[in-house]
């Protein structure tokens, strides 16, 4: 059986709930933005509040998702000092894994200047590194797919998006966090693109021929952990903007395509966590990740019962 995990910020202990622990579920403290690395602050409360989160060791799961927006840690020397500092906090407070983006993000016009295979070779030549630096550790490093359009169509970052993308860069630490909210988004918006209906759409994003939704069970044996929600809506340039963290029955796509998704999660055999990233009007009073849980347990339930 999947452990279900629900995510906090890292830097708001307040939005954490011991009580999932008690209901079996696993947590992942996350962070979005540069400010919450930078700020000393913030960075002390959230070193304070994952050591305290990690004291109680209640949880069937506990993970750390490093921050993406403006956070370039290969081109960053000072986020890049904080990725090495995040790695020691996991490894010191016993933590499943870490998250993380690529981080190259960037506005189509910036990509058109830059050399594409030249970027993901520089990617690869640093995640070699990370996999050196945490050999023989016992967490995992899950890196993330990321959209293949931004959530307002005005950047995106192409190096992981489709499971093509991830050849050699997985080692024996380094596997992948496969978000399906990001890549159901992902394959929606190839299929848009395909057909010329996406305006302002860049000739130049990459994308494979013939993606579907259940691809990502190609690259089963490489996911170490998943996270799961649904999105809503389309981003247009100066319009309408692509919602993430619905639930799979609030979504643009039909629910089918979700609950085939997660049937498939139910049964991969590597990543026994998946964290549940979905949107709360109040993130200290949850309701709606719950039912999300429900939902997905009735999933493993009947997936349980034809192994």
């Amino acid at each position: 059986m999947k452990t279900l995990a629900i995510p906090f910020l890292a830097c708001e202990p307040e939005q954490y709930d011991p009580a999932w622990a008690d209901e079996g579920f696993g947590t992942e403290a996350s962070l979005f933005d540069r400010a919450d690395l930078l700020d000393p602050d913030s960075w002390a409360t959230v070193r304070r509040t994952v050591r305290s989160v990690a004291g109680a060791r209640r949880h069937p799961s506990f993970t750390f998702h490093f921050p993406v927006n403006d956070c370039d840690y290969v081109a960053d020397p000072v986020v890049r000092d904080r990725l090495w500092e995040a790695v020691d906090m996991v490894a010191d407070n016993e933590l499943d894994g870490l998250v993380l983006h690529s981080n190259r993000v960037r506005t189509t016009e910036q990509w058109r200047e830059l050399d594409l295979r030249a970027e993901r070779d520089r990617f690869a030549e640093f995640v070699q590194e990370l996999g050196r630096r945490v050999a023989g550790e016992r967490f995992w490093i899950g890196l993330e797919n990321m959209p293949l359009m931004g959530n307002d169509a005005t950047d995106f970052d192409p190096l992981l998006v489709f499971p093509q993308d991830v050849a050699g860069l997985c080692s024996d630490n380094i596997g992948l966090t496969w978000d399906f909210c990001h890549y159901s988004y992902s394959v929606h918006i190839a299929g848009l693109l395909a057909q010329g209906l996406v305006p302002d759409s860049s000739d130049y994003v990459p994308v494979p021929d013939g993606v579907g939704h259940l691809d990502f069970t190609t690259i089963d044996d490489l996911i170490v952990h998943h996270h799961f929600s649904a999105f809503l809506g389309q981003a247009v340039r100066g319009g309408e903007q692509c919602i993430e963290g619905v639930a799979p029955w609030e979504s643009t796509l039909p629910e089918r395509v979700y609950a085939d998704a997660f049937a498939a999660i139910a049964r991969s055999a590597r990543a026994r966590t998946v964290t549940l990233e979905i949107r709360e009007e109040d993130y200290r009073r949850r309701t709606k990740v719950f039912e999300v849980a429900r939902w997905c347990r009735d999933i493993l339930e009947r997936e349980g019962a034809r192994a």
